[in-house]
């Protein structure tokens, strides 16, 4: 299941992530750059970090090095608009 559909994110990424040591919602995105573009995944990206709704089923994760990294500018949302 993708989480963030504008850059293509997935459940599992999330996961990796959180597995490796993102610890917040700053740390999935320098990672993997979730909730970059227009936002909606940040609520349930955070549903996964520890304390979430999700993060129980993180145990069931193997810890695996990514593939990729992204690094991703926060935008404002004049220039989200712009992008649009």
């Amino acid at each position: 299941m993708y989480i963030c559909v504008c850059n293509a994110i997935s459940e599992r990424q999330v996961q990796e992530a959180i597995a490796q040591g993102a610890a917040d919602l700053s740390d999935l995105q320098a990672t993997l750059g979730i909730a970059t573009c227009c936002g909606q995944c940040a609520d349930t990206a955070t549903d996964y970090l520890p304390g979430g709704r999700y993060a129980t089923e993180l145990a069931a994760v193997p810890a695996v090095a990514p593939d990729r990294v992204v690094q991703a500018p926060l935008l404002t949302s004049t220039e989200i608009r712009r992008v649009a």
